[in-house]
């Protein structure tokens, strides 16, 4: 009975989530499609600023929430938490977390805002997902369950990333995963099914169309080029794993060197943009969705594109620009497996797309979310391809994951599935 009025009263207050995350998905989408374009036309006027909009944003966070500028690692220790008798989180059964700031939803997504139009190269996913997060998190406050807040803080991650590219069967399982490799937080399951269709509906219905694009039927390989594809899914996987590595050890850097986060992201951030402007005309600021686009619709591109976007993108994210990581790293692997393509002859978007998933399979050391992912954003037509080159990228990052705060579970055959009545 315990069980069955928690799948009821979660499943109940999903619908109430995923309505909210897809409004909120639907909204930042419609800014971001007058943003990015925009930016673009407008780089000289804008990027110049960039450092001074970090600045803003370090100010916005430092005044008003501190705690706020966390993305999917205070997601993160939220999920691996306890709830205390005052309602508050203990992560590792000690450190104090207490609830999400009230202010969350709106600072972070009027920073992410300001970091894109000004050309950081960043993400937008770690927004939304923490800001589904924190509406499930506040939901269970409100209503007072806060005995189920890990299946919410779960249904609103998965809502968000469902409403944002509307893919839910990949915003269910990035929900279900990102907290700790290995480890399938099954009681969220049906919540997040029904939140994550729900967005997905509302974010339609709102008039914004995420990123698509089928890849046309490919021929079943010889031998030779399928052991090529393997290998190739190997180097992505690598690649995954070295960002990470390179990730990790700029920050701790960064931390060491620079004392002064002002001055550190506006003299760094104003360095970064003149480079931006004068590569390729502000061809690596944002997200790099247009930089995956631009190589899916046949328009031109260059063999060190994943290297610029590399650079870019960990600088950005190292100087105080948390945005989020996934769509940066999928443009990576995207332009890498078009370097790749051009290399090996293998189809070229086949092997943009493979990249493109593997890659990020590998950085967020998950599995699930980044094939059906895949399959959800490139088509069923090669969803063999993705899911066998995501296990691959999968299996080489070494339990490494641009997530720091994310748990790891001893992996095995089969997911683990987490015992509440132990909790």
């Amino acid at each position: 009975m315990k069980k069955a009025k928690e799948y009821i009263i979660c499943s109940l207050l999903a619908v109430l989530i995923g309505i909210q995350l897809g409004f909120v998905c639907g909204f930042f989408g419609r800014i971001l499609e007058f943003i990015e374009p925009y930016r673009d036309a407008h780089y000289i006027y804008l990027v110049p600023f960039m450092g001074i909009a970090g600045v803003v944003i370090i100010f916005m966070y430092k005044r008003f929430s501190p705690n706020s500028e966390q993305g999917l690692n205070l997601a993160i220790s939220y999920n691996m938490g306890e709830v205390g008798e005052k309602g508050e989180i203990r992560h590792d059964g000690h450190a104090h977390i207490g609830t999400y700031p009230s202010e969350y939803v709106i600072l972070k997504l009027l920073a992410n805002s300001i970091m894109l139009l000004f050309g950081a190269s960043t993400g937008k996913e770690g927004t939304v997902a923490t800001c589904g997060a924190a509406i499930g998190d506040y939901t269970s406050r409100i209503f007072h369950c806060r005995n189920y807040f890990r299946t919410l803080l779960i249904t609103g991650v998965a809502a968000a990333v469902a409403g944002l590219f509307q893919t839910p069967l990949g915003g269910i399982f990035f929900a279900l995963e990102f907290s700790a490799a290995g480890l399938l937080y099954y009681q969220a399951l049906l919540p997040a099914i029904i939140a994550a269709y729900t967005s997905y509906y509302i974010s339609t219905v709102c008039g914004f169309t995420a990123f698509h694009h089928t890849v046309a039927a490919i021929p079943a390989p010889g031998g030779w080029q399928l052991f090529l594809i393997l290998v190739c899914a190997v180097l992505f996987g690598l690649i995954g794993r070295l960002f990470v590595f390179c990730l990790e050890g700029a920050k701790k850097l960064y931390a060491k060197k620079v004392k002064n986060r002002y001055l550190g992201i506006l003299i760094i951030g104003s360095i970064t943009a003149v480079f931006l402007i004068f590569i390729l005309g502000g061809r690596y600021c944002g997200t790099g969705s247009r930089l995956v686009d631009g190589l899916l619709t046949g328009e031109p591109y260059y063999v060190f594109d994943f290297v610029l976007k590399f650079i870019f993108t960990i600088v950005c994210i190292v100087i105080g620009f948390s945005g989020g990581e996934m769509m940066p790293i999928m443009s990576i692997g995207a332009a890498l497996g078009a370097t790749v393509s051009l290399v090996t002859g293998l189809p070229f978007e086949l092997m943009v797309v493979l990249g493109c998933v593997s890659v990020y399979s590998s950085a967020t050391n998950t599995l699930l979310a980044p094939i059906f992912i895949g399959i959800e954003m490139f088509g069923t037509n090669i969803a063999l391809y993705i899911a066998a080159a995501c296990a691959i990228a999968f299996a080489l990052n070494g339990n490494h994951s641009v997530y720091t705060r994310q748990g790891h579970i001893t992996r095995s055959l089969y997911s683990t599935i987490r015992n509440t009545n132990s909790e």
